[in-house]
């Protein structure tokens, strides 16, 4: 109950910064891993490559070294499907969830910080649409840095936008307001492997499209 009352409280919106820690290392075929500490408790989490054969969670995170949960919103309804793990039952995953790069999802992690490895291929060629609404969005690309560095579109003149951080406890709210200066208080900054609320309103759907040549 305590994890579906927060996980309902984060679809609304509250007023963080995520304490997870993660390293991206790649090998010259742009195949690689991130290492990533999932802290005890509630934390949002995104996947930033693509594993073989699929994307999963129980690809991705196939042999949690403890109990796990992992939650994603679902927009068409306000509500959230869940996967779980048990030491003994091992994967409990009735709606086959995917976790693609560029969706998030809460993982709710009743141990010890664990660490996990994400590994798969970079996606150089993407695009996340960004619907109006309340969703889970992150960065194709396991990168760091505020939403200018991660490639973040150009909101159009004369649109609003609101972006929600889980800090394990609460969210921190910013609004993006062209009149005001741009976001307010700041503009966000994510770390590798998180993910985020974003809510578009009534707007029209935003592309977040990313395009790299590897090569000569």
């Amino acid at each position: 109950m305590r994890t579906k009352a927060l996980l309902l409280t984060a679809a609304v919106g509250a007023v963080g910064i995520a304490s997870s820690m993660a390293q991206a290392v790649y090998s010259v075929n742009i195949v690689g891993y991130v290492n990533k500490t999932l802290p005890s408790g509630l934390s949002m989490v995104a996947n930033q490559l693509n594993a073989t054969p699929n994307n999963r969670v129980t690809t991705l995170i196939p042999t949690p070294t403890g109990a796990l949960s992992v939650s994603k919103f679902v927009p068409a309804t306000g509500n959230f499907v869940s996967a779980t793990f048990d030491t003994d039952a091992g994967w409990d995953d009735p709606t086959s969830m995917v976790l693609n790069p560029g969706q998030g999802a809460f993982v709710d992690n009743p141990n010890p910080p664990m660490p996990v490895t994400f590994v798969g291929e970079v996606q150089l060629n993407s695009t996340v649409n960004i619907h109006s609404g309340l969703d889970i969005y992150s960065s194709v690309l396991p990168q760091a840095g505020d939403l200018n560095a991660i490639g973040f579109p150009a909101i159009p003149s004369g649109q609003q936008m609101a972006l929600f951080k889980f800090n394990g406890t609460a969210f921190s709210n910013f609004s993006y307001d062209e009149e005001a200066g741009g976001w307010q208080p700041a503009i966000p900054t994510v770390a590798i492997g998180e993910s985020f609320f974003i809510d578009n309103g009534a707007n029209p759907t935003l592309p977040w499209t990313r395009n790299f040549t590897v090569g000569p």
